[in-house]
């Protein structure tokens, strides 16, 4: 068992300590009785939905009525345009490079956070919240989230599967210079997928049709 290494540059530990009280503080909101939790909340809550056929939906939203990185509507906004990265191969693409995003206002954190993230009494609370969406059909089996480093905006990415509703969520809190666990999507085998059904069947008729036409030409030669 090997004993992890501290940082020997003094200038490294300001970061460190912020990642370990960031880290506790997290587990500790999460697990905590939900009667004890306050209105606001000091992360974008990131919440991705499973879809069929390799598709995913994901969900940033920003509490501008309670979060004190946050003072107001623009800032909230700004948080959202770029919040996490997705890592393909040696390469981070923003998420605005997958799809283009569409922003709502509203004040349901219900279906945007984590069940044990919520105060007890949310629902009559009013909130000022912001979500930008993104949806896209993933070309891997996995997905893997990455937090740029210089980030002030830290993430709290969880997993709702569409197929099973009721299962309960997976998270993780991603601080600048994360990189999330490799999340598996709904993949769907290549000879199932629409556009190989379709492709199939064009290949199909255009040799029907020229197999249909070199018999008559022949036809017409006896």
């Amino acid at each position: 068992m090997t004993t992890p290494e501290i940082p020997n540059d003094e200038s490294q530990m300001p970061q460190t300590i912020r990642s370990f009280v960031i880290r506790i503080s997290a587990f500790v909101i999460l697990t905590y009785p939900l009667g004890a939790l306050g209105h606001g909340a000091e992360f974008l809550s990131a919440k991705l939905t499973l879809l069929p056929d390799a598709e995913v939906r994901l969900d940033v939203t920003a509490d501008f009525g309670g979060n004190p990185l946050i003072a107001d509507e623009t800032e909230a906004r700004k948080a959202l345009q770029d919040p996490v990265r997705l890592r393909q191969a040696d390469k981070l693409l923003p998420l605005t490079e997958l799809a283009a995003p569409s922003l709502s206002q509203h004040q349901n954190w219900a279906d945007f956070a984590p069940a044990a993230y919520l105060p007890s009494d949310t629902e009559t609370q009013s909130h000022a919240l912001i979500t930008a969406s993104w949806q896209w059909r993933s070309e891997t089996p996995e997905i893997v989230f990455e937090m740029p480093k210089g980030r002030l905006h830290d993430v709290l990415l969880w997993t709702h599967d569409d197929a099973d509703p009721s299962a309960p969520p997976k998270w993780m809190l991603l601080l600048a210079g994360d990189k999330s666990k490799a999340i598996s999507v709904h993949w769907t085998p290549w000879w199932r997928r629409w556009q190989t059904v379709m492709a199939s069947s064009l290949v199909f008729v255009l040799l029907g049709y020229f197999v249909s036409r070199n018999f008559t030409l022949r036809q017409r030669t006896l």
